[in-house]
């Protein structure tokens, strides 16, 4: 009986929790958006650096120098593109994204925009690691039906700087996707709280 006389505990807030879950987000969101930039920018130079010159012989006695440079193949000039563009992108919404964390919060319309850029360019750049990984393979394993001769095994560092940049645009890639699934669920916590 002496416990319905006495009084409740004050229900705590959540107010604190949701700040403290916002500014956090936030924080991962530039830090993805860093990741994004790094990765792609660094891929960018390796490819754009990625040019061998081999003596080939061609006949006894007679050797012609041949380059193999990522200009020489439309995949990797598209790559190279979306790669650009990745960058120069990643540049712009890094500093939104710091200027929304000083601020203290991002408004729904910009969240909104990340959405639909970061899943556009998440396209654009996947479509393009995916078109130079293809070309890679061919170069790394030649293909005997149309008798494409495999070229990594004459032009290695070539190959090599070719490997590294997909696999930092697979990163790329990666942090974009990332970016996606959490500017989505940060809409869906705003939407769910209206």
């Amino acid at each position: 009986m002496a416990s319905i006389n006495t009084p409740e505990a004050p229900l705590k807030t959540s107010a604190p929790q949701a700040d403290y879950n916002r500014s956090k987000g936030l924080v991962v969101d530039v830090a993805l958006r860093f990741l994004l930039f790094a990765t792609a920018l660094v891929a960018l130079i390796v490819m754009v650096t990625s040019k061998q010159t081999k003596m080939i012989p061609v006949a006894p006695g007679l050797a012609v120098p041949l380059d193999a440079n990522f200009n020489q193949s439309p995949a990797f000039i598209y790559f190279v593109a979306a790669l650009s563009v990745a960058s120069l992108y990643s540049i712009v919404t890094v500093a939104l994204s710091i200027l929304a964390l000083m601020k203290g919060g991002i408004s729904t319309k910009l969240q909104f925009h990340f959405v639909m850029f970061d899943a556009l360019l998440l396209g654009i750049v996947a479509a393009a690691t995916g078109t130079a990984g293809g070309v890679a393979y061919v170069g790394l394993k030649g293909n005997s039906h149309t008798r494409w001769n495999k070229i990594c095994n004459t032009y290695g560092s070539f190959c090599f700087h070719v490997a590294a940049s997909i696999l930092l645009s697979l990163i790329s890639s990666i942090s974009l996707l990332l970016l996606v699934w959490l500017s989505i669920y940060v809409l869906f916590k705003k939407i769910a709280r209206r």
